[in-house]
């Protein structure tokens, strides 16, 4: 399933920002991936987790989602890797550098 028209599928609030359906964040370890999802309807986070680090249950669940999503990952090693095989299946795909982050100023933060 292939998402690639956002102006089709992504609303613009009053404050001309883009609106989208689902906020997802990714985080992937060679054991397992977490990933976070809230809606515009539902701000309250869900969070699902799969013991197996496999890519293709990620693929499935987004391609179940019906409307714009956009996709937050934290850069790592893998990260252009997540960032290519899941282009597909999202409207926009942020890459966030937590280390360049001044709002996380006082050093590094631990990975749950």
């Amino acid at each position: 399933m292939s998402k690639t028209n956002l102006s089709k599928k992504s609303r613009k609030t009053k404050w001309n920002q883009v609106e989208y359906d689902h906020y997802i964040a990714i985080d992937r370890s060679q054991v397992n991936i977490a990933l976070v999802r809230s809606t515009c309807k539902n701000p309250e986070p869900k969070v699902l987790q799969w013991e197996k680090s496999d890519i293709k249950l990620v693929k499935e669940y987004l391609s179940k989602l019906n409307g714009s999503i956009i996709m937050t990952i934290e850069e790592t090693t893998t990260s252009h890797w997540l960032y290519v095989e899941l282009k597909s299946f999202v409207d926009r795909i942020i890459i966030c550098d937590p280390y360049h982050n001044r709002l996380l100023s006082d050093g590094q933060r631990p990975t749950k």
